[in-house]
């Protein structure tokens, strides 16, 4: 499926190229469609097996201090609560916040290609309580705890590059990748029982730093204000 967006991505972006090529040998325009200093953008992502989408692509907020320099912020948040039974349930929390810089190049009227680097920061928190138990940093107790629903605190760096293609004035559609180096810290997981004879169980807390791509998964819709 990534590839069948990449490959997407890279024939609409093609696709706009040469049509803002032809537009402008054949009929010149005088209208200013790409951002000048001083203006913000917004944007949601818009993936195609999920639609638009705010907690995979997050809002993200451009301010222009140059008509080829710009500051951005990404922020997201997410909770989720699935009763799974009478008396159980599981609560997931996460917010997250990326401040990063962009250098954008010439391109076309319209095409405006760039590349950048963000700093994402994150908390995710999870419960789950039964008849039995109550757990605290994980779905599962503490005996059994695994890396994919456990609560983390993490940070990273992020290489990106990009392209915006403005539709009209105001108006852009675009796509992100990138590489990043990401380092998190697993919360303690505690679980503790209702009962008078089991004894309560701690998992400790470990740290981690992964590295790997990746892409806005789909296309961004934004509009400058």
């Amino acid at each position: 499926m990534k590839l069948k967006l990449l490959a997407l991505s890279c024939c609409l972006a093609a696709a706009f190229t040469a049509q803002a090529q032809t537009t402008e040998v054949a009929q010149p325009e005088n209208k200013t469609y790409k951002p000048t200093a001083g203006d913000i953008t917004t944007e949601v992502a818009v993936n195609l097996e999920y639609g638009i989408s705010l907690n995979r692509g997050g809002i993200r907020v451009r301010k222009f201090i140059a008509a080829d320099k710009a500051y951005r912020l990404g922020a997201q948040a997410n909770y989720v609560y699935d009763k799974t039974g009478d008396e159980s349930y599981q609560t997931t929390f996460g917010i997250s916040i990326a401040p990063g810089i962009e250098k954008h190049f010439a391109g076309t009227s319209r095409l405006s290609p760039y590349i950048g680097a963000e700093l994402p920061i994150g908390y995710r928190g999870t419960k789950s309580e039964s008849a039995s138990q109550i757990t605290k940093g994980s779905w599962t107790p503490a005996s059994g705890c695994s890396a994919g629903n456990r609560a983390n605190y993490n940070i990273g760096l992020n290489g990106l590059a990009g392209v915006d293609y403005y539709i009209a004035p105001r108006f852009y559609a675009g796509f992100e990748l990138g590489a990043g180096i990401r380092y998190s810290k697993e919360k303690d997981v505690t679980t503790t029982y209702k009962n008078d004879y089991t004894p309560d169980e701690e998992y400790k807390g470990y740290h981690s730093i992964s590295f790997s791509p990746f892409s806005t998964g789909g296309i961004r819709l934004g509009f400058v204000f």
